[in-house]
């Protein structure tokens, strides 16, 4: 009011005011949370730019060392398996001739694969025919070639990613699968296997075939520990080499 401290405000005015004010406070709400939504998108991207490499290695190492511990603290895990890490790189986990997991790691691998699958598997104990002839006839060399070359077969046949193969020591192989559908199936492949495993190595004078002799265990409701499907499948083994090698046989426990 002219000349008087006094302004005169309508309704209409008073209810303009509350609504301009209120969008503004609106707006400036959607402006924080837009800002906090960047800026926290901004920072995990950073972060995951750091950690990745440390979430990928752990990834893939649990394929050679899987985290087994079953604590409710993910920090126990994570500590538990860097340790295991550790200790892996000091006596090594592969094979250095096949690149096949050594017998330790295998059997690692293979119990904690059969506690946690709970389908049928087959282990496969493959005893490579003939190397001490092929040592004593040719020379370590061309023994040595031998078993890069079958275990290169062995790598390239089981490729299914719950498959796994190892060295179980000279002219021994293991492998432990899931991927058939029954024992027919299991069977088909298994006959597949034995023509993919034949062959010879020669020099100027002398041609050595080579050839697989395979025991086969499987799992059932009572035996599910890797280390006794060993013993089965070697037991299968001598089955094959007494049926003249190069042929699978089943165990049967009698």
């Amino acid at each position: 009011i002219k000349n008087t401290p006094w302004y005169l405000v309508s309704t209409f005015n008073y209810n303009q005011y509350l609504k301009e004010r209120f969008i503004f406070i609106i707006f400036n709400i959607l402006i924080s949370i837009i800002a906090s939504v960047t800026i926290g998108y901004y920072l995990m991207k950073k972060v995951s730019i750091i950690t990745s490499p440390i979430d990928d290695f752990i990834k893939e190492s649990t394929s050679i060392i899987p985290i087994q511990s079953q604590s409710k603290s993910d920090n126990i895990d994570i500590n538990h398996h860097f340790n295991n890490i550790i200790n892996t790189s000091k006596d090594g986990v592969y094979c250095s001739r096949t690149n096949l997991l050594n017998r330790k790691y295998f059997i690692q691998n293979a119990n904690i694969k059969i506690q946690t699958h709970h389908k049928k598997f087959a282990l496969l104990f493959i005893d490579l025919d003939n190397l001490k002839t092929i040592n004593d006839t040719l020379g370590h060399h061309y023994g040595d070639y031998v078993i890069s070359i079958f275990a290169q077969h062995i790598t390239t046949f089981f490729n299914h990613p719950i498959d796994l193969a190892g060295r179980f020591g000279g002219d021994e192989f293991i492998v432990l699968t899931n991927n058939f559908n029954n024992e027919i199936d299991l069977i088909d492949k298994l006959q597949k296997l034995i023509i993919e495993l034949n062959g010879s190595v020669s020099n100027a004078s002398t041609v050595i075939p080579f050839s697989a002799s395979i025991g086969v265990a499987l799992t059932d409701n009572e035996i599910r520990d890797i280390e006794q499907l060993i013993i089965n499948a070697d037991k299968a083994v001598y089955d094959s080499k007494k049926k003249g090698k190069n042929c699978y046989t089943f165990y049967i426990n009698h």
